[in-house]
């Protein structure tokens, strides 16, 4: 798999060529990360869709839960617009995502597209699927947009991608809550340096409990 080989090769941002100062890559707790994976049997069961771009050490973790996985490079497809970016993962009707991490996504796209990203996500997943994502604190001004992998069920990489900019129009605990409906929110944890996890839970009215 040639993106693999990819894997840890990209050059330094631009950004960080011209002087701007970028943060470092740091490791982190994630409890939310641990709330999504509670209780998931590592049989190879399940399928994993991830909106971010391919990552080795994600990889790995993923592979003890799920036989299908999918990194889908959303922020990469959109440059050529939203219908066209997802396409790019047509629905599994066979084996539909039941583990879904959004990372940061969320917060990047325009306001006006955010509701379409979580009709497809539900159009994708399957009844009971259960969806992380990440999102600057409402108190936050700035942020800087991050590259996230995973490299154990509770504990995360964050890399930086550029240097700080105005964070995106707010979205208070209960506007989450509306926007990912019909994922209902079940957990939410406060990272340092101003990230917030949510983990929900997709919601069918033929769909069991969580």
């Amino acid at each position: 798999m040639t993106w693999l080989r990819r894997i840890g090769r990209a050059s330094p941002p631009a950004s960080e060529a011209a002087g701007e100062r970028v943060p470092r890559s740091t490791e982190r707790a994630s409890p939310g990360i641990a709330a999504l994976l509670e209780g998931i049997a590592e049989d190879r069961s399940h399928s994993v869709l991830d909106l971010g771009p391919a990552a080795e050490h994600s990889l790995r973790v993923y592979s003890r839960f799920a036989r299908r996985i999918r990194f889908a490079g959303l922020l990469d497809s959109l440059s050529e617009g939203w219908e066209a970016a997802r396409s790019t993962v047509p629905p599994q009707p066979e084996a539909p995502y039941d583990l879904l991490f959004g990372w940061d996504v969320l917060g990047r796209l325009p306001p006006d597209v955010r509701p379409s990203l979580v009709d497809w996500l539900a159009e994708v997943s399957a009844p009971n699927a259960r969806l992380h994502v990440v999102l600057a604190a409402p108190e936050v001004t700035e942020i800087h947009p991050y590259r996230f992998s995973l490299l154990e069920v509770d504990r995360i990489r964050c890399d930086p991608t550029g240097p700080a900019r105005p964070a995106p129009s707010h979205l208070l605990p209960a506007e989450v809550e509306k926007l990912l409906m019909p994922f209902h929110v079940t957990r939410a944890f406060t990272l340092k340096g101003g990230l917030r996890e949510y983990v929900a839970v997709r919601r069918t009215p033929e769909a069991g409990g969580y």
